[in-house]
C-alpha cells in the first residue's frame, strides 16, 4: 500500500493540471448541489478519491491476477 500511495501522489500532479484545465475553462462543470462544495482550486475534491479509486481497483485486480497465475504454475511445474 506504500507503494500504490507514492503513485498515486505522483499521478495526482497531472490529474490536477488536466482536471484543474477541463473544470477551469470550464468544459466541465460541476453542480454543487450534487458534490460537497469542496474544491481544490477548480476541482472537486470527490474527484481525487474518485481518481484513487479507480487506481486501486486496477492495481488490486492486477495483483490477483498476478496471485492467481503464480499459484497456477506453481502446482504445475
Amino acid at each position: 500500500m506504500g507503494r500504490f500511495f507514492v503513485s498515486y501522489m505522483i499521478v495526482l500532479i497531472p490529474f490536477l493540471i488536466v482536471n484543474g484545465l477541463l473544470t477551469a475553462l470550464p468544459v466541465v462543470e460541476y453542480n454543487n448541489t450534487e458534490n460537497l462544495g469542496i474544491r481544490i482550486f477548480t476541482i472537486p475534491v470527490e474527484d481525487t478519491m474518485y481518481g484513487m479509486l479507480n487506481m486501486l481497483g486496477v492495481v488490486t485486480i492486477m495483483e490477483q491476477m498476478k496471485n492467481k497465475n503464480h499459484s497456477i504454475k506453481s502446482m504445475h511445474g
